[in-house]
């Protein structure tokens, strides 16, 4: 009997010895005051072009994802997790919950960082992780991490987040780009092919956008949509929130622009044939167009609106107190503008170097 009692304290013994050893490999420590952290940790998993890199976050958790491209053929993740609280011992507890894992799929990689529903920490504390994804080119990127902000540099064939609440900021992606968050900045930069970005309520920037032989879509409401260099049909909506477009190389008879309560000022640098569509409501329509293009035009505004056309030669089809209809050149394009309630509608041709 005495035996067998010093044995179970024994095992006690050195169990206990194996959790305090568990602990102290995830040392915590203060990074900023009411922010506590664990070291850097790191894993790998081997990872090749094409594959998929899914990853995803639990609802109670936030924190930041930076993706980025090096040439090794594997996934390198380094992290931290991290706790906001007023003391160490929650901090502990908390951090204790948050697990972070990276394991294989059928087509590439997972990485899963878990949380409990609901969460332990109060509406004044948070669980968060703060990542870094280093991965080949041309990987294809879908992300469900809700309350992340993303910042991601390719090349990348393809990158989605369907729905979060962070900040994005994505750049350099090949093939396809579907990106949607509320209340947060949208920023793109170098995209080609398929093209979707919406937010609500703050700014969307995209700039070198090629989607020829597609339609980019892009929404907000509350904010503006600011783009540069696009070529290819476009499909904006906007309402109480600027539109505008600088450099646009319009393809095809799907290009629609449409806002209420906000300006549009839209640049076109170059457009052979296709159909141009811009329509307003209770804001003015500023179109800069190349002097010597060729098109037919369709303009209207309503009774308290007028319509200024420069800088062009022209010849009229219909001049009516509150509509305008021209023709330039062969009329090869197909251009149509109206403003519904208060708003006026200003047609300027510029030269190569601008009038």
């Amino acid at each position: 009997m005495r035996k067998s009692t010093i044995a179970i304290w024994v095992s006690g013994f050195i169990m206990l010895v194996a959790l305090a050893s568990t602990t102290s490999a995830q040392e915590i420590f203060s990074d900023e005051p009411g922010q506590y952290s664990t070291e850097r940790l790191t894993m790998n998993l081997s990872c090749q072009p094409g594959d998929l890199i899914e990853i995803r976050s639990a609802m109670t958790l936030e924190g930041t994802l930076e993706i980025i491209v090096h040439e090794d053929a594997q996934a390198h993740i380094d992290y931290f997790k991290k706790a906001k609280t007023g003391r160490k011992s929650n901090a502990i507890d908390y951090i204790d919950l948050i697990s972070v894992s990276l394991s294989e799929t059928p087509t590439g990689l997972k990485l899963d960082m878990r949380a409990p529903n609901p969460a332990p920490w109060s509406s004044r504390e948070s669980g968060l992780v703060v990542v870094e994804v280093r991965i080949p080119a041309d990987c294809k990127v879908k992300i469900e991490a809700p309350y992340f902000d993303i910042a991601a540099v390719g090349p990348f064939k393809a990158f989605e987040v369907p729905s979060s609440m962070g900040r994005l900021e994505v750049s350099n992606v090949t093939e396809r780009l579907d990106l949607v968050t509320s209340n947060r900045r949208v920023t793109i930069e170098n995209a080609s092919g398929e093209v979707r970005a919406a937010t609500t309520n703050s700014t969307l920037i995209a700039n070198d956008i090629d989607c020829t032989g597609y339609q980019a879509i892009f929404r907000n409401e509350g904010g503006d949509i600011m783009i540069e260099r696009l070529a290819g049909e476009l499909n904006i909506k906007n309402s109480y929130g600027r539109i505008e477009i600088e450099d646009f190389r319009p393809t095809g008879r799907k290009n629609y622009i449409r806002g209420q309560y906000g300006p549009i000022t839209v640049s076109v640098t170059r457009m052979e044939t296709g159909q141009l569509i811009v329509n307003n409501r209770y804001e003015d329509v500023e179109l800069s167009l190349p002097e010597d293009i060729s098109a037919v035009f369709s303009l209207a505004v309503e009774e308290e609106g007028k319509i200024e056309v420069s800088n062009f030669e022209f010849k009229p089809d219909l001049i009516q107190q509150n509509r305008l209809n021209l023709v330039t050149g062969e009329g090869e394009a197909l251009i149509s503008s109206s403003i519904r309630g208060k708003g006026n509608i200003f047609v300027r041709g510029e030269g190569e170097g601008g009038s």
